[in-house]
């Protein structure tokens, strides 16, 4: 029956759609796409995944967040772009993973939920930092964008390990995991060791050219 302007659907006159509801909701809640992304300066709402709370997640904070309720590390994600990029990627006591992407890039928009979910699987070890290139152009200039997505590891501001192009998880998971064990083996005795992209990382890059421990949020 067709609706008027002013007429409220009453749902639970539709069995189907209220079972339809729940399902839509119990997807957004298991995928935590509720989660609120903030701003770069602003917090992110993180729902624990081992025992439900909400959490406030500041872009910049000292340490690494965790659940206010049962102190379990969260993931730390968060947006950055020229001005705020020194303070979010770079003053972080854990390897940041970066994502230079664009949102009229297909390529990068499948790669940031790959990336968002290696940050969730290894939340308490690393930071993701999102750059949307088209608000970050001095950031694309210091890192000679020529290609995305391009991915970055850094340590203190220092380029550790880079990819172009990527969008398997198990490659990406393998390349952050060998990336994050080159790095603690090369600061091992306090100094930081910078890598260039080998031809593993390269080899078959799909680029689209274009434009403190114990911090608990609550």
């Amino acid at each position: 029956m067709a609706l008027d302007d002013h007429e409220v659907l009453d749902v639970s006159d539709y069995p189907w759609l209220v079972r339809l509801q729940d399902a839509f909701q119990w997807l957004v809640t298991a995928l935590h796409l509720d989660d609120d992304a903030g701003g770069a300066q602003g917090r992110r709402i993180v729902t624990c995944r081992r025992c439900g709370q909400r959490n406030r997640v500041a872009a910049v904070a000292t340490g690494v967040p965790r659940c206010g309720k049962c102190h379990q590390a969260l993931p730390w994600i968060a947006g950055a772009g020229d001005d705020e990029f020194a303070d979010v990627a770079e003053q972080v006591s854990v390897p940041v993973l970066v994502d230079l992407w664009a949102s009229w890039c297909g390529l990068s928009c499948m790669v940031r939920p790959v990336v968002q979910r290696l940050g969730a699987e290894r939340a308490g070890e690393i930071k993701v930092v999102e750059v949307e290139v088209a608000a970050a152009p001095r950031m694309s200039r210091r890192f000679h964008v020529c290609g995305i997505p391009t991915l970055m590891v850094l340590r203190r501001g220092e380029v550790v390990a880079r990819r172009y192009g990527e969008i398997q998880a198990p490659a990406l998971r393998s390349w952050l995991d060998h990336a994050l064990r080159d790095q603690a083996e090369s600061t091992s005795d306090g100094g930081i060791a910078l890598r260039t992209p080998s031809a593993s990382d390269l080899a078959g890059a799909r680029t689209t050219k274009g434009p403190g421990s114990g911090y608990a949020s609550g």
